[in-house]
């Protein structure tokens, strides 16, 4: 996948559950049923969603560019009072 496929497989009209989450079983079930569409990720909040996205980001662009070009910071907003920022 290149990176808009990723970012619309994984975001566009998906149901986002920690792996952590006390309700990982039903949201798989829900999956499996073909009632919503499931992602399962290591944690949510944003400063994870911004480390997530940057380490699959900058993945795809070093790919891409054979390591000519990188990923300096991601910004994640949930809403306007609710961003994070990750960068390395």
């Amino acid at each position: 996948r290149n990176p808009k496929e990723w970012m619309d497989w994984m975001f566009d009209h998906t149901y986002i559950i920690a792996l952590d989450d006390p309700f990982l079983y039903e949201a798989q079930e829900m999956h499996d049923k073909g009632i919503a569409q499931v992602r399962i990720v290591p944690a949510t909040g944003a400063e994870q969603f911004a480390k997530f996205i940057y380490d699959k980001v900058s993945e795809f662009i070093k790919i891409e560019t054979n390591n000519r070009v990188r990923v300096v910071s991601v910004e994640f907003r949930e809403h306007a009072k609710n961003s994070a920022i990750y960068g390395e």
